[in-house]
């Protein structure tokens, strides 16, 4: 089965927006100001990145980019995506007063910018179009560092807490 420029670029648009409700939620529950503080900048960024993704399909029409008939992609997708990339914050909610359950939320905040990340190195490698492989590398590049980012902030919340 191949995949459409239209289907990626919705999955991106939806990983984007859905990383947005899962920090926005989270920091509308949590009641520590640091994690609450650090949840909203998550979010914010994840917005950013909706926005990007908003402006390349009003800019680009339904081309081909190369990706469609990439089975590896269509297998990751298949595999990766057959669930919400980020979980319902309802998982979580219920434990953000203890420090466990800002702790689960944090792995699993780290497990979806692992997958996103890795989502969009797949599409930059099968991608043709030039601009959209530039975009791809800079959103690979940030949802690294926003991996990065929650590790270092899990790291040093754990560390505050002893």
């Amino acid at each position: 089965m191949d995949i459409t420029s239209q289907e990626l670029l919705e999955i991106s648009l939806k990983i984007e927006r859905d990383g947005k409700r899962f920090y926005s939620e989270l920091a509308e529950k949590v009641t520590d100001p640091k994690v609450r503080d650090f949840f909203l900048l998550m979010a914010q960024e994840e917005a950013l990145h909706e926005k990007q993704f908003k402006r390349l399909i009003k800019s680009k029409g339904l081309e081909r980019y190369g990706w469609e008939d990439n089975p590896s992609l269509r297998e990751f997708i298949d595999k990766e995506f057959s669930t919400d990339i980020f979980p319902p914050a309802e998982e979580v909610i219920g434990q953000l007063t203890t420090v466990r359950g800002i702790q689960k939320a944090l792995e699993l905040a780290m497990d979806a910018e692992r997958i996103v990340g890795e989502f969009f190195r797949l599409l930059h490698d099968s991608c043709e179009d030039i601009e959209i492989k530039t975009l791809l590398t800079i959103l690979e590049k940030s949802e690294c560092e926003h991996l990065e980012r929650v590790k270092s902030f899990k790291t040093r919340f754990l560390n505050d807490d002893n």
